[in-house]
C-alpha cells in the first residue's frame, strides 16, 4: 500500500495576481495622489545652476515640462510642446524675455503669452490667442519652485527656520559637487515613494548599512556617531515614531560613552513634512544640539521615477562633501562600483531600486519595525482623502506664516525633550 504523499504548504501556486497600492504611488494628471500632490510646491531645478544659456527638460508629476531663466533672469516653466505645431522647446532658444521655438520662431515668455509669430503679418496679428501653458514659479533656498495645481487654490511657497535666516558667511549649495549634473537632478527609476517612505524607516540604517552590506555610514566611531548605534539588538526599544503638525517624526536614543565614559544619551530625530519634505543631520561629524541646516524633497517624475532635491545652509563647503559622500559602498561612490560589488555591498539605490518600479504592496508582510511607515501612508491617505472632499491638505496655507520648524538633527536626550512640540504627539 502507498503512503499518501505529503502535500506542501506555502508554495507560490495559485496566488492571487500581485498589485501595487495605486492610489499612494501614482501622480499623473487626475489621479487622486496627483492632485493632491499638485496642492503644493515641488522644487524643479536648482538656482545656480538654471542659467540663461540653454532651456533644460524636464518631468514632473507625469508632465513633459522645459525650465528655463530668460536673459532677464526670470525663471520659467512651460510646457515642453509648444502651441503651435507641437515642437519641444527643449531644442529652443533663450532670449532677453522669453524662449523661442526652434521650428517656426514663435516666442513665449515665462507665463506662456506668446510675444512673436516671425512668420506671420506683423509678428502675428493674433498671437495674443497662442498661450503657452505654464505654471507658476518661486526661487528660495538656492532652489526654484514650481506649483501645478489648482489656481485658485495656488498656497504661499512654505519656510523652514533651519534654512533662515543665513548667519555670517552662510549661503545655500542645492547642487551636487559633481561636474556635468543637470539643474533639474537625477532621475532615479523607480517610484517617489519607495524612496520617501525609506526616509521614516530607520531599521534598515542599521541592519542595509552596517550588519549586511559592512560599515556604510561615515565617521562611526570617530567623529560621528558610535559603533552602538548600528546594534539592531538595541533597535526595537529605543525608536519611537510620532504624528506632528505636519507629518511624522522618529526618535532613536542611543548612548555615546566616547565622551564621559559612562554614557551621554544623545537623540537621532528625523522629521518629515507632507507631501515629500524630510530632513537629514551631519552624521559625519556629528555636533549635539546643533541647529539643524539641511532640507530634502523627494519629487515625482511620474509613476516609476523621480528626483530628490535639497538645499544646504552652510558656511563649511566641507559639510556639502560630508552630505553627498557621506555614504560610501565597500568605500566607493554607486557609479564607482562593479555589479558584483553592487550585488555584495547593496545600498538603498539597489534595495529600493530591487523593489520593482512600483512595489508590489499586496505582496508585504509588514511588522512592529514598519510603524513608521505604517503611520506615514495613513497620513498619505488621509491628505488624498481631503483634497477629494475639496478641503486643503495638511500643511497648505494660502497666506504667509512664519518659518516652519523642523527638530531633525542628533540632540541630547535634555535637550531634545523640553524642545517645544509643533503639535501633540502620538505614538504608532
Amino acid at each position: 500500500m502507498t503512503e499518501p504523499s505529503t502535500v506542501d504548504t506555502g508554495t507560490g501556486y495559485g496566488r492571487k495576481a500581485p498589485s501595487h497600492n495605486a492610489r499612494l504611488t501614482e501622480v499623473g494628471p487626475g489621479t487622486p495622489m496627483g492632485e493632491a500632490m499638485r496642492r503644493y510646491w515641488h522644487p524643479i531645478a536648482s538656482s545656480a545652476g538654471l542659467t540663461s544659456d540653454a532651456p533644460h527638460r524636464t518631468r514632473v508629476l507625469g508632465e513633459n515640462l522645459v525650465v528655463f531663466r530668460d536673459g532677464q533672469g526670470r525663471p520659467g516653466v512651460v510646457f515642453e510642446r509648444c502651441a503651435h505645431r507641437g515642437s519641444s522647446l527643449f531644442y529652443g532658444r533663450v532670449e532677453e524675455d522669453g524662449i523661442r521655438c526652434c521650428y517656426h520662431g514663435w516666442k513665449f515668455d515665462v507665463q506662456g503669452h506668446c510675444l512673436e509669430q516671425v512668420l506671420e503679418p506683423d509678428k502675428g496679428l493674433r498671437r495674443d490667442v497662442a498661450r503657452q501653458p505654464w505654471y507658476p514659479v518661486e526661487e528660495r533656498y538656492g532652489l526654484v519652485f514650481v506649483y501645478m495645481g489648482p489656481p485658485d487654490r495656488k498656497p504661499a511657497l512654505p519656510r523652514y527656520d533651519c534654512l533662515e535666516p543665513l548667519e555670517d558667511g552662510e549661503q545655500y549649495y542645492a547642487d551636487m559637487p559633481a561636474p556635468g549634473l543637470p539643474p533639474t537632478g537625477l532621475v532615479a527609476d523607480f517610484n517617489w515613494l519607495q524612496l520617501w517612505e525609506n526616509t521614516i524607516d530607520p531599521g534598515h540604517v542599521a541592519w542595509l548599512h552596517s550588519q549586511h552590506s559592512g560599515q556604510q555610514m561615515q565617521g562611526v566611531g570617530t567623529t560621528g556617531t558610535p559603533d552602538n548605534f548600528y546594534d539592531p539588538d538595541l533597535f526595537p526599544a529605543n525608536i519611537s515614531y510620532a504624528k506632528t503638525e505636519y507629518g511624522t517624526r522618529y526618535e532613536y536614543r542611543y548612548l555615546d560613552k566616547r565622551e564621559t565614559g559612562t554614557g551621554n544619551e544623545l537623540v537621532y530625530i528625523m522629521e518629515q513634512h507632507l507631501p515629500n519634505v524630510f530632513t537629514l543631520p551631519d552624521f559625519v561629524k556629528v555636533t549635539p544640539d546643533a541647529r539643524p541646516d539641511l532640507v530634502l524633497w523627494v519629487v515625482p517624475s511620474d509613476d516609476t521615477h523621480h528626483r530628490m532635491f535639497f538645499s544646504l545652509r552652510t558656511s563649511d563647503p566641507d559639510r556639502l562633501g560630508r552630505f553627498a559622500f557621506g555614504i560610501l559602498q565597500n568605500g566607493k561612490m554607486p557609479w564607482e562600483m562593479t555589479e558584483q560589488e553592487r550585488q555584495q555591498f547593496p545600498g538603498d539605490g539597489e534595495a529600493q531600486e530591487s523593489q520593482g518600479p512600483i512595489t508590489l504592496h499586496s505582496e508585504e508582510t509588514l511588522a512592529t519595525s514598519d510603524r513608521g511607515v505604517v503611520m506615514l501612508r495613513r497620513l498619505l491617505n488621509t491628505m488624498v482623502d481631503d483634497v477629494e472632499a475639496g478641503r486643503d491638505p495638511l500643511g497648505v496655507s494660502r497666506v504667509d506664516e512664519q518659518p516652519r520648524h523642523i527638530q531633525g538633527g542628533i540632540f541630547t536626550a535634555a535637550t531634545a525633550d523640553r524642545a517645544p512640540a509643533a503639535a501633540p504627539t502620538t505614538e504608532a
